[in-house]
């Protein structure tokens, strides 16, 4: 999922990382859409969705929904601005009081700061930069990456950085309950297990 303030750049980061381009022409989602893309892992294909949910507060409902079938959650907040940190940590608690992941634990959250092309002294970055690791560390974070949707800057390491964390667990998962990670089907990676019959993760690892 990639959730945050209306306005933070959630769409832009959603097309920056599966079409690779950047439309100027800003459009707020209305309650959710998304996007999708192959993302290769260990000579495994997994099929990533990404759910864009609105930043308005009536999408809270709807991203309710979405995040009981999520494996992972963004939450993007515009650095251009002094959006209170208590506002990122709002949206990120909608999700994680309505998911958790395969082995019950919660699902990870990364936080993006997105717009670091907006900020042009080196100087204010550092303070930007700053900020960001607090919130990050302070509210229960795995790690924060500065991003720039308009630029392409870090959208695919962070990207990168929270599909591997994710695999990874499926993984360390089907090994510690003796069950069999991978079976190749086309472009897809089928996941199976006792408690859950992931035929998203085909592989839906993010769903938004």
């Amino acid at each position: 999922m990639i959730i945050g303030s209306s306005g933070a750049g959630k769409t832009s980061f959603v097309q920056r990382w599966t079409k690779g381009d950047f439309i100027e022409d800003y459009r707020p989602t209305i309650i959710s859409d998304f996007g999708f893309k192959i993302y290769e892992y260990n000579k495994n294909l997994f099929r990533v969705q990404l759910w864009d949910i609105g930043g308005q507060d009536k999408s809270a409902s709807m991203a309710k929904i979405f995040a009981r079938d999520s494996h992972g959650c963004i939450v993007v907040t515009d650095i251009s601005i002094n959006e209170n940190p208590t506002e990122i940590f709002k949206w990120k608690e909608i999700i994680s009081e309505e998911s958790s992941f395969i082995d019950d634990e919660k699902i990870p959250f990364i936080l993006v700061g997105n717009k670091i092309d907006l900020i042009k002294t080196e100087e204010n970055k550092k303070i930007i930069e700053e900020k960001t690791k607090n919130i990050c560390n302070n509210y229960g974070f795995m790690n924060y990456f500065l991003t720039s949707a308009k630029e392409g800057i870090n959208v695919n390491e962070s990207m990168q950085y929270l599909l591997d964390h994710i695999i990874e667990r499926f993984e360390k998962f089907c090994e510690d309950n003796n069950q069999e990670f991978g079976q190749k089907r086309k472009d897809t990676v089928k996941l199976e297990n006792e408690k859950h019959k992931i035929r998203k993760m085909e592989s839906d690892c993010c769903r938004k």
